[in-house]
């Protein structure tokens, strides 16, 4: 026996709608057809010419500030492409609207010269957060990769791999074996490393909520794109950009159905300043030593070996604490 997810009925398991769904039959094929419909939506939304995408953004982000306030909306702002182009656009609305950066002690020195710029040069209201937790214990990468592990591959992969090795009971820890068996198979042998999804909880989001609950804030605004991830495109499938009242975070997504080559499209069209690292050759701004994804990349090429040639001195510092590390994830640095 089960019970369905969705109608919450109890039902033979031959009535589930495939081995190890969570629905029924009914429920399952109704929810494959929801879902072929919001991809088609997004698909839509995607081959929007780019003037029609900012309009759309435009719109987004003045429904979340309608709806909470301007004194109670925040940009999580990375210094990054895709929240310098959000920043760009939302200040055209709300010149003075918060932004909160996380310093999350581990970022590349263009992106915290960036940031300089955004509020010396270009009057950007932005507060600096610090990863200090709840008991003011202040953080940094190496103190949680030591505490809870490498942030390797993927936050799924990561996440499945710590749930099951802090799991509490058997049948926990043979729920946790069978579900990466099912969905992360090549990664079964890394099982046993020193492997967390933790790094961003403690850096950079719990930090952000606090700073927000701290200053009355109800909204965030983010920078993320739907392709980035699988959990970011599952997560619009599910809700969309706007996702008000539905969760303990009020969240606005106006650049979700965004590609890629719209941001870049749009720093150049409007000129938007974006930090040197881009310049570069980097395609991303975030933790230097992060690992997630990096087991995609040319291993000739990857990121830490990019960050040799470019930032010799962080390079050592990276070698010296985590090459050991790198070894046992079979990551070429």
């Amino acid at each position: 026996m089960f019970i369905c997810k969705i109608c919450d009925k109890e039902y033979d398991e031959n009535m589930r709608y495939s081995r190890d769904s969570r629905y029924c039959k009914k429920c399952g094929e109704e929810r494959t057809r929801y879902l072929s419909y919001r991809r088609n939506t997004l698909s839509s939304l995607r081959s929007m010419p780019l003037e029609a995408k900012i309009i759309q953004t435009k719109f987004l982000i003045k429904q979340a500030v309608i709806t909470f306030g301007e004194d109670h909306c925040y940009i999580s702002y990375s210094g990054g492409k895709d929240s310098t182009v959000l920043s760009h656009i939302t200040k055209q609305l709300y010149p003075n609207i918060l932004h909160l950066f996380a310093n999350t002690t581990n970022e590349y020195p263009e992106t915290l010269k960036h940031i300089q710029w955004e509020i010396m040069e270009n009057h950007t209201n932005i507060t600096i957060v610090y990863p200090i937790d709840s008991k003011g214990e202040m953080w940094n990468f190496k103190k949680v990769v030591e505490r809870y592990g490498y942030p390797m591959f993927s936050k799924r992969v990561s996440n499945a791999i710590r749930t099951y090795q802090h799991a509490k009971t058997p049948r926990t820890k043979q729920n946790s074996i069978d579900y990466i068996e099912c969905n992360f198979k090549k990664y079964q042998k890394y099982m046993e490393l020193h492997i967390s999804d933790k790094c961003c909880d403690k850096l950079k989001k719990e930090p952000l909520r606090r700073k927000a609950k701290e200053l009355g804030m109800q909204c965030v605004i983010l920078g993320i794109l739907a392709s980035e991830s699988y959990q970011r495109e599952k997560a619009w499938l599910e809700y969309g950009c706007n996702v008000f009242y539905k969760f303990k975070d009020n969240q606005c997504k106006p650049l979700s159905f965004w590609t890629d080559e719209d941001i870049n499209d749009y720093i150049k069209k409007y000129n938007v300043k974006i930090p040197d690292l881009y310049h570069m050759g980097y395609k991303r701004n975030g933790c230097m030593f992060c690992g997630f994804g990096v087991h995609l990349e040319n291993p000739e090429s990857n990121r830490f070996q990019k960050l040799k040639e470019t930032h010799p001195k962080q390079y050592a510092y990276f070698i010296e604490n985590f090459a050991d590390m790198m070894l046992q994830f079979d990551v070429v640095v």
